[in-house]
């Protein structure tokens, strides 16, 4: 059999955990390097298969083939989009999650992005195999969107990125099971529910070295090398790994003029220090001005995606406005833009890195760390599956040319022992500035973040 290297693209929400996929996938054969030892399982819409089935195919046509890695993940998109109360309810949860998350990191002086929507859906697929209290915690932790509707949302946001035609965006699942039919045995309704509503393919395999390099080299390949990996090791009672991955390149919709790009700019970063950045000038068409902050949004190309900045009042710490954001905020960013405006941007790049779990249960997932129910999601001989850890990585790149972003969310789980502009406008991001990705469509922000420096990132 061929190697199944796994290819393609932005932003990667890696949900790991410990299901037992052997419920729902057709059975390919490992990769390369594992030397035939086992199996590697790829789920379709079509095939859901118990321990001890045989595979109705053994064969992979080519490496690509084994991840869907040369095409887009295609999901079914639902009859009716998500309401306003459901963007209200992500909105605030995503405010919150990024002030729990970044608040140190930005008190310190540090860079720092999340992805609410990455965590969102892979939290969103685990919460599936919740029951009881500890799926309530998870929907509260959510924004207290039901499971039910969570789905749909989740279905409707995925297959509206993966079709958007002037941006790039990939929208990618799969699930690594332990191939350990005695230790594990996966629900059915589980699988069911990560197939369809988003997509996920499932692969069974070791859990040795090789599947550390393979669940890399996925995600590495889905983000566009934007990140390298997700997990450094699998421990002894890891039974499955969710791994979602949201991939986005936008190019600007009013290009710059070599004339609009100033070289050895001046940037001023949370000490005070000046930086030397090229800053890129523009007249923009939406405009933000609300209590303490200004700011704008510039759009991609399509216009419905855009790179919304916000610049705290001089004087005024990036820490402490990021703290005081709300998801009313949020949307009254995007809904009350309007009006020209003379910005300028630096060019920056970053990457950041945290692990969520204390965050998470300061939300109110305390159950799932700590012996909940995840009895909807698998049996397993060793005991209930808890959550361990919630890795989460981001890279963005800003330039010239346009925006790349990517985030990859790790769920590890164990078994348990318009204004009207009188005069001209100004805000020029040259001192420390928050921002945001976002579906100019709901105002929903894909990505958020905070830059303190621009040399030091």
């Amino acid at each position: 059999m061929k190697n199944t290297n796994l290819k393609k693209i932005v932003c990667a929400a890696v949900a790991g955990m410990m299901l037992a996929l052997t419920a729902c996938g057709e059975v390919k054969e490992s990769p390369a390097e594992n030397n035939g030892n086992s199996k590697t399982t790829t789920t379709t819409a079509e095939t859901v298969l118990t321990p001890d089935e045989p595979a109705p195919d053994e064969s992979t046509p080519d490496d690509e083939d084994v991840t869907g890695g040369s095409s887009k993940t295609v999901v079914a998109e639902p009859d009716t989009k998500p309401d306003d109360e459901f963007y209200e309810a992500y909105n605030n949860y995503a405010a919150e999650l990024f002030i729990k998350t970044c608040d140190d990191d930005l008190r310190e002086g540090k860079n720092a992005m999340i992805s609410p929507e990455s965590v969102m859906m892979a939290l969103g697929m685990t919460a599936n195999g919740a029951k009881g209290e500890t799926l309530t915690q998870m929907e509260e932790a959510l924004g207290g969107t039901p499971i039910d509707k969570l789905n749909t949302a989740m279905q409707y946001r995925m297959a509206r990125f993966n079709n958007a035609e002037d941006v790039s965006f990939n929208v990618a699942n799969s699930v690594w099971v332990r191939d350990d039919a005695e230790r594990i045995k996966m629900s059915e309704d589980f699988c069911n529910k990560a197939r369809d509503f988003y997509g996920a393919e499932s692969f069974l395999a070791p859990f040795d070295t090789s599947t550390v390099a393979d669940i890399n080299n996925w995600v590495n390949e889905q983000t566009k090398q934007m990140i390298p990996s997700i997990i450094d090791q699998i421990p002894d009672d890891a039974m499955v790994y969710l791994i979602n991955a949201i991939a986005f390149e936008g190019k600007w919709a009013k290009p710059y003029n070599d004339y609009q790009i100033q070289a050895d700019d001046k940037f001023t970063n949370s000490k005070g220090e000046e930086e030397r950045v090229d800053m890129l000038y523009s007249e923009e068409g939406y405009y933000i001005a609300e209590d303490g902050v200004t700011g704008f949004i510039k759009p991609y190309m399509g216009y419905e995606y855009g790179f919304m900045a916000l610049l705290p009042e001089e004087g005024t710490d990036l820490a402490d406005f990021a703290a005081s954001l709300d998801g009313e905020k949020l949307r009254k960013f995007t809904s009350d833009a309007g009006g020209d405006v003379n910005v300028c941007i630096p060019e920056f790049t970053f990457d950041y890195d945290n692990e969520l779990s204390e965050e998470l249960q300061s939300m109110g997932m305390v159950l799932p760390f700590e012996g909940g129910d995840f009895s909807g999601m698998a049996d397993c001989a060793d005991g209930n599956l808890e959550i361990n850890r919630v890795l989460h990585k981001t890279h963005i790149e800003l330039d010239r040319e346009g925006t790349k972003a990517a985030a990859a969310t790790a769920v590890e789980m164990i078994t348990e022992a318009a204004i009207e502009i009188e005069e001209p406008k100004y805000v020029y991001l040259n001192r420390p500035f928050a921002f945001a990705i976002v579906d100019l469509e709901n105002g929903s922000p894909i990505f958020i973040g905070g830059v303190n420096t621009i040399k030091n990132s």
